[in-house]
């Protein structure tokens, strides 16, 4: 038997009425399912690709090797490994400091923050200040 009006929650989407088995998931946003599609990736990196490109040349061809390891890494979508991006992403701001709200701002969009795992979210905090 299913839970009944207000009894429930999952994963952020408010259940109202009789649930039974849904057979799948139950998605309240995007869902992210293998790789990321190239062009979609490129416009949500876009603030940290501008701030990156504004950097000093040392810093900047520094930063682009480990922006295009953030790229390689978030273009396998939901088999990214959270590690190599948070590590991306600490290593990039290191070395670009005002990179770091164009990070925020990064994975902010639903593109980015569905595939930001808890160490990711861990730097994304302590960016905010948090």
């Amino acid at each position: 038997m299913g839970k009944k009006s207000g009894e429930g929650q999952s994963g952020g989407v408010n259940i109202v009425g009789t649930v039974g088995s849904v057979g799948g998931d139950i998605v309240g946003g995007h869902k992210i399912v293998g790789r990321l599609p190239a062009g979609a990736l490129d416009d949500a990196l876009r603030p940290l690709i501008e701030a990156i490109g504004a950097a000093s040349a040392e810093a900047r061809a520094a930063a682009e090797t480990s922006l295009a390891t953030l790229r390689t890494e978030a273009a396998q979508g939901s088999g990214a490994r959270d590690g190599v991006i948070a590590r991306s992403l600490d290593a990039i701001v290191g070395l670009v400091p005002g990179a770091a709200s164009a990070v925020v701002s990064a994975f902010a969009k639903p593109i980015l923050a569905n595939i930001a795992g808890p160490v990711t979210s861990f730097v994304l905090d302590r960016l905010r200040g948090g």
